[in-house]
């Protein structure tokens, strides 16, 4: 605060700080003013106001921010700072949560998508999406988990399954639903 303030050069946020800060006021300002000098060098056939111009920059910061706060070295259940190499490990597993959750809500919006479009045309296999829907939703998370085998530090992680004589495998209607997705890019 008694420093001349950022450099329009080398522009960086205090990110200890949040978006109202002065520091970080002044750096979305000017951020917000080379924005619309751009705008106007380039002609940009839309022109919009400075508010909502500052608006999705402080949302982005906003989103910056809890990135970094999220990278941030934690205390452990022993009361010690996480070391580098346990806040990687630990942001990769936030990461692969984030990953997973996204493919399954991914799976059941295309079910979701394709059995209205089955049922809206009367087609005949309207009925095996439907069942195919049902059973994954059924199912939830733990029905999903062929996507959790990985291979870490070299070491080879072997998940066996123990067969049922009740329990089938769904990874041929998985793959078929994630399939689906990527054959009718049109629809998705």
């Amino acid at each position: 605060e008694d420093s001349p303030g950022p450099n329009p050069e080398c522009l960086q946020f205090d990110l200890a700080k949040n978006s109202k800060s002065p520091w970080n006021s002044v750096v979305l300002g000017i951020l917000c003013q080379q924005l619309k000098d751009q705008c106007t060098t380039e002609q940009w056939p839309m022109q919009r106001p400075d508010t909502y111009i500052r608006r999705l920059l402080t949302e982005q910061y906003k989103r910056l921010r809890t990135t970094w706060r999220n990278a941030q070295p934690k205390l452990t259940e022993k009361g010690t700072v996480e070391t580098p190499a346990e806040t990687e490990a630990r942001l990769v597993a936030e990461r692969q949560v984030v990953l997973k959750q996204c493919r399954q809500t991914t799976r059941h919006r295309i079910l979701d998508h394709i059995v209205k479009l089955k049922t809206e045309g009367n087609e005949d296999d309207a009925g095996a999406w439907k069942w195919l829907q049902r059973l994954v939703k059924t199912l939830g998370e733990h029905g999903m988990s062929s996507d959790e085998s990985d291979i870490g530090n070299d070491v080879e992680e072997v998940l066996r399954v123990k067969n049922m004589g009740w329990r089938r495998s769904i990874a041929r209607e998985l793959d078929l639903v994630d399939l689906q997705r990527l054959v009718d890019t049109d629809i998705f």
